[in-house]
């Protein structure tokens, strides 16, 4: 009995250990791919997430919003060896939406702006609820002058997109044109609203992604805390004091 499970126990050890040798061989020449793997793994688990992105920001990797440009359900890498963050792991935002957006991409290339984004993908399976969920995530950054401006341009764009769809299902061509092959002929109009605050667009990345992914509420204190203290909890390192202390603790305790 003893001799069965001491080489049962060895087995086990041998095969964790290729595994641990394979997983820091990954991780070590190909490090975007392997963290955006991880990250795809742990996609439902929030606080998960928040260590593994702490853990590409130590390893200097290089992660982007999510964006519907480029993104896909998990996280990806492009070209420039940058991970994208995963379009699923946005809270609100379920698979039927995404696998939505990726036909509409597929079907009639990249989105210019947000006009153009309803107008080619099923606004009824991406409905407003889930644009709004978009929007404060950073998905749609790049369709249009900044958040505010996008969420405030949500009905006039999805209206814009139904009358299309209507029009193109009579067989009739509308003023928005938003499918033609010019698309600088029709300049769509945003509305014309202030930016939000720092602090109200970092609230929105925070509800639906679990975390700051852009900047952090501290960093507007930044300038004032520098007059109490020179360094960050983060990069706090051992000093070997506490191993003296602990010895010291210890030959008092025997004594």
């Amino acid at each position: 009995m003893v001799l069965r499970t001491t080489i049962f126990n060895k087995s086990h050890s041998a095969a964790y250990a290729l595994v641990s040798y394979q997983t820091l061989w990954l991780k070590a020449h190909y490090p975007a791919q392997f963290m955006a793997a991880v990250m795809s793994a742990d996609m439902d688990n929030t606080d998960k997430i928040v260590t593994l992105v702490d853990e590409c920001s130590r390893m200097g990797l290089i992660l982007l919003p999510p964006d519907l440009n480029f993104g896909r359900y998990k996280f990806t890498v492009n070209a420039e060896g940058s991970i994208v963050y995963g379009i699923g792991a946005i809270k609100g935002v379920g698979e039927g939406p995404i696998d939505a957006i990726i036909e509409a991409r597929e079907k009639h290339g990249s989105f210019s702006d947000l006009f153009d984004f309803c107008a080619k993908v099923d606004t009824k399976r991406v409905n407003r609820r889930v644009l709004e969920k978009l929007v404060l995530s950073g998905a749609i950054d790049n369709l249009g002058p900044h958040r505010a401006a996008i969420m405030a341009s949500l009905p006039e764009a999805l209206a814009a997109a139904d009358q299309h769809a209507r029009a193109e299902s009579y067989g009739q061509s509308d003023m928005f044109g938003l499918l033609t092959t010019e698309p600088d002929d029709v300049q769509q109009a945003f509305a014309d609203v202030p930016r939000w605050s720092e602090k109200i667009w970092l609230e929105g990345e925070k509800e639906t992604l679990g975390l700051y992914l852009t900047g952090h509420p501290i960093n507007q204190y930044l300038e004032e805390l520098s007059n109490y203290t020179d360094g960050r909890l983060v990069d706090l390192k051992p000093t070997g004091r506490e191993s003296m202390a602990s010895a010291v603790g210890l030959g008092q305790l025997s004594r």
